[in-house]
């Protein structure tokens, strides 16, 4: 798992020297930082009978590149860490269970970029692909009256399968205003594609049964859905 992460990040990073390497006289690069508070959570089927998800807070981190190919136009590749908390709460008649995801991982959006002059300083907006690995994902301690189960790490596997699925592919966009010191403000949103769920009616089942209750049948889904508001500064 960490040559897998370490081949990821030194890809985007040789993509991004391969960009400034071929970059012609009418083509011209800027790079700079973000970091912002993430609210996320999943969009489950209906299939989950007993299980919600809350929006938790979180923090995301990195940097990008802005290929500027036009002055109302731009490619910008982004490298972003986050740790994200996504809540849960278990609902079977009068008892109720909550708890929540503790993930941190790593995204790489491409943002088709649009923008333009607005008073001192520069409106855009994009939106484009992105590709996620997770690091880490494990619930907090179980506690219910005298019962408690330590944290389930979503991420491991049993039979070649865990809890989670740890990549995701899916569509991001972002809106900015850019001051005239290069001082950003943004808002986005994620939507991952790929079904989350790898076996997580198992990790599910293995807590519903406590209280006599299970998930009704295997047609489960679960897609990332992430609200992004942030700073940034491009030098």
């Amino acid at each position: 798992m960490k040559r897998n992460i370490i081949a990821i990040v030194a890809t985007a990073l040789m993509g991004m020297t391969a960009f400034s390497a071929v970059a012609q006289t009418n083509v011209s690069l800027d790079y700079g930082v973000k970091a912002g508070l993430n609210l996320s959570s999943m969009i489950l089927s209906d299939d989950f009978n007993v299980l919600e998800t809350e929006v938790k807070p979180g923090a995301d981190f990195g940097g990008f590149m802005r290929i500027n190919l036009h002055e109302n136009f731009a490619i910008q590749p982004e490298l972003e860490f986050y740790y994200r908390g996504t809540g849960l709460k278990a609902e079977a008649g009068p008892v109720s269970l909550e708890n929540k995801i503790n993930q941190w991982g790593m995204q790489i959006p491409v943002y088709a970029l649009g923008k333009v002059e607005l008073g001192k300083g520069q409106f855009y907006g994009g939106v484009g692909p992105y590709f996620g690995v997770g690091f880490s994902a494990k619930t907090d301690d179980i506690e219910f009256g005298v019962f408690k189960k330590d944290p389930i790490d979503l991420y491991e596997e049993y039979n070649d399968k865990s809890a989670l699925q740890r990549w995701d592919v899916g569509i991001a966009c972002q809106l900015g205003y850019e001051f005239a010191n290069g001082i950003q403000i943004n808002a986005g949103y994620k939507y991952g594609f790929i079904n989350q769920v790898d076996d997580l009616k198992s990790t599910v089942n293995d807590v519903a049964s406590r209280f006599g209750t299970s998930l009704k049948d295997d047609s489960y889904k679960a897609n990332a859905s992430v609200f992004t508001i942030g700073m940034g500064y491009r030098f």
